[in-house]
């Protein structure tokens, strides 16, 4: 990878070639080594560094934007031209943030020296077979065992230049047997005293020897178990769709005219926070602007939203530092942190006389986000608990849900929550014991 100097280079490099428009500058630099295993057996070890120069200019209300991995001056100073030539033809695309002018410099350098010599290619290599030794002829496991590092620079022609630095490690396993019973988990970690993925890997193991002789039943209000997976998704989900300031100037968000009003159950608080050490540290957002922490929902109560430099500048706000250069979306907060609550999971499912424990979904999509309603398949294992234990998988269930009724329905929060890795950073939070949960569909 290249190293910080290096980086700046690029960035002064740009603006001096830019003759003087309005030029901001975002460099994505990552390096990741990747192990893949199918069938119980490493298949794949793939190491790719990649460096993406994104460059913005604007001259007035038009601009232009082009990317390039050529890093080179004359990859640069070619794909810097073309933004400018670009220009000529584009529409007025109205009026344009201005850059950001302070702090000068921002730097945040979270590398973990621990976490990168502890989990080395040849490391990663030898705990994962040990886990895939571990299991019986009858069950294969597929998965990925990643280690990532990380950069992120921005820079301008008003002379601001912004550094983070990162790594973390990502593991997804999936085990199933022949018949297809199936149980999953993925997790993102950037402490290395967090990560113990033999455990995890046994978890999944043991849930999946529980996922045989699935039955079939009707669709109707039940009580779930959530695991935090599962939250992760739902989660997500809100948090490009409802928590933004884009989507309540749009009205097309469940808080648009709730601001400061209850909302949720009062056990239900949400942040976002870059400084959590759960979540990735990146103290700016893709526009250079300092994140702020923000209180979304606070014990029950809709609090901030985020916000990029054009959803504030539509209603006379300051950013939030929410950006991830997607202007479509507005401003999304990607460090997610949800609070937990007193009870283990695993007492959780203990003390539960009729409940259904769902692994995670997929194929979700969003129903009605005025009402936070979504829909989505379960999927690698749904169980049946009675009387505090697992006694029967179930067929995959189809759900659609008012995420405003079902977080109002919480029965339990988990106290030990879990890193899943979402659409844009992570989130980190608890299962959910929730009752009167529809699922308004089945699969044979």
């Amino acid at each position: 990878m290249l190293n910080k100097q290096e980086l700046y280079n690029i960035i002064d490099f740009v603006v001096e070639k830019s003759k003087g428009y309005d030029t901001r500058v975002l460099i994505n630099s990552q390096a990741e080594s990747l192990i893949r295993y199918a069938n119980s057996m490493i298949h794949q070890n793939v190491f790719e560094d990649v460096t993406n120069v994104s460059i913005t200019v604007i001259d007035g209300k038009k601009r232009s934007e082009q990317s390039t991995t050529d890093y080179s001056h004359e990859g640069l100073e070619s794909a810097v031209s073309e933004a400018i030539a670009n220009l000529e033809f584009l529409p007025n695309s109205g009026q344009q943030p201005a850059p950001v002018t302070e702090p000068v410099l921002i730097e945040e350098d979270s590398y973990n020296k621990k976490l990168a010599e502890s989990y080395t290619v040849f490391s990663r290599a030898k705990e994962l077979k040990e886990a895939l030794d571990t299991l019986p002829e009858t069950y294969l496991a597929y998965g990925t065992y990643v280690y990532s590092d990380m950069q992120l620079v921005y820079g301008n022609s008003q002379g601001v230049k912004r550094f983070v630095r990162g790594n973390k490690i990502n593991y997804t396993i999936l085990v199933a047997d022949k018949n297809g019973g199936s149980s999953f988990i993925d997790e993102s970690h950037q402490n290395p005293t967090n990560i113990d993925f033999n455990k995890s890997f046994a978890r999944v193991y043991e849930k999946a020897k529980l996922n045989v002789n699935a039955k079939q039943i009707e669709p109707g209000a039940y009580t779930v178990i959530l695991e935090p997976a599962a939250v992760a998704d739902i989660i997500s989900y809100l948090s490009y769709t409802s928590f933004t300031a884009k989507s309540v100037q749009n009205q097309m968000s469940f808080l648009t005219g709730k601001l400061n009003t209850k909302v949720f159950d009062e056990r239900i608080s949400i942040i976002d926070d870059w400084q959590n050490e759960n979540t990735m540290s990146m103290p700016f957002d893709f526009e250079g602007y300092p994140r702020k922490k923000l209180n979304i929902i606070e014990n029950g109560v809709a609090k901030d939203l985020s916000h990029d430099t054009l959803s504030a500048l539509n209603e006379g706000a300051e950013t939030t530092g929410h950006s991830v250069n997607m202007p479509s979306y507005g401003g999304i907060a990607i460090n997610i942190v949800m609070a937990g609550g007193e009870k283990c999971l695993d007492d959780i499912i203990k003390q539960s006389d009729k409940a259904i424990l769902v692994t995670r979904f997929h194929y979700m999509n969003v129903v009605n986000p005025r009402t936070a309603q979504l829909t989505g398949l379960t999927r690698d294992g749904v169980f049946e608990i009675k009387n505090g234990k697992i006694v029967s998988a179930i067929k995959n269930m189809r759900f659609t849900e008012s995420m405003l009724d079902a977080f109002n329905n919480i029965a339990e929060i988990s106290s030990d929550r879990k890193g899943v890795p979402a659409f844009f950073g992570n989130i980190y939070v608890p299962a959910l014991k929730i009752n009167n949960y529809h699922f308004t569909g089945k699969t044979n």
